[in-house]
């Protein structure tokens, strides 16, 4: 069964959500991860309410106004003073615990907003129960890039962590569950050659374990990538050409490889998985 989601041409008319990745969307569902787009005209505003999901809205584009209830039923709001272009700036996130009501509205003449919701908590954690996260949300200001390799004109590929979100889960908690959300900025003339499928590529000490969608935009539109999708048996992998728009849904076991493009790319990551756990608490990390 292919990965590649090719960005839907409607949005799902009960949600009103481009899904790429999820129950509704065209292409492969993962398990625990979900994706979806919605576009925003200024003065519109929408409210989304997952359920027991994690949610973090990165503010692609435009400027927002966020509310939500707190904990205590008051409600909260923030303002979130995002980029003009994708390839121009860094970003603004919103993450919302499960059972949260977020509204959000369009400050700019335009906004566009990138869903990344993941499974957390338990299936039988209801709201209101022990088990349950309490509800409100966090505006997670722009980061510093965790990577930056730079050439002669200046920064040719940046990578930066969006938000991060983790959650204890299991009977007695032995377990942690993270979502982490990120970008990749790579300019023309600074990507790597085709990177191909080696037989250690999952024996590199990088857990093989979690899901992870990959979404993919060009400078200028009519670009175009290559992405290699690896297995650990070398019988199953996946070989792309990505086109502006495109998403690659990688399931647990397999890893994706560098894309190779020739032009300016811009990539939204998300990664939702299950690891040991660890002294941190439980919410939005940065």
């Amino acid at each position: 069964m292919s990965l590649l989601v090719r960005m839907p041409e409607k949005p799902c008319s009960t949600t009103r959500i481009r899904e790429a990745v999820g129950p509704a969307s065209p292409g492969p569902a993962l398990s625990s991860i979900y994706l979806g787009f919605v576009q925003l005209s200024q003065g519109e505003r929408r409210g989304f309410d997952f359920g027991p999901l994690d949610t973090v809205v990165v503010v692609m584009v435009g400027s927002v106004e966020a509310e939500w209830e707190d904990a205590n039923r008051r409600m909260t709001h923030g303002i979130v003073a995002g980029r003009h272009d994708l390839f121009d700036g860094a970003p603004w996130a919103i993450c919302a615990a499960p059972y949260t009501t977020l509204f959000v509205k369009a400050l700019s003449a335009g906004a566009e907003l990138a869903l990344i919701r993941a499974e957390l908590i338990d299936e039988d954690a209801t709201e209101g129960s022990p088990e349950s996260p309490e509800p409100g949300a966090v505006i997670v200001s722009p980061h510093a890039p965790r990577v930056s390799d730079t050439g002669a004109a200046g920064p040719a590929r940046q990578v930066r962590q969006v938000a991060s979100l983790e959650r204890r889960a299991g009977r007695e908690g032995e377990e942690t569950r993270r979502l982490v959300v990120g970008e990749t900025l790579t300019l023309a003339g600074a990507g790597c050659d085709a990177a191909l499928c080696q037989d250690d590529d999952i024996a590199d000490g990088e857990d093989p374990s979690h899901e992870e969608v990959r979404h993919f935009r060009f400078r200028p539109v009519e670009g175009g990538a290559i992405q290699r999708v690896c297995s650990p048996s070398r019988k199953y992998d996946h070989t792309y050409q990505v086109q502006h728009g495109d998403t690659i849904a990688v399931k647990s076991g397999l890893r994706p490889k560098d894309p190779t493009c020739d032009c300016d790319l811009y990539i939204l990551w998300a990664r939702a998985g299950v690891g040991a756990a660890n002294t941190r608490t439980g919410g939005c990390l940065s």
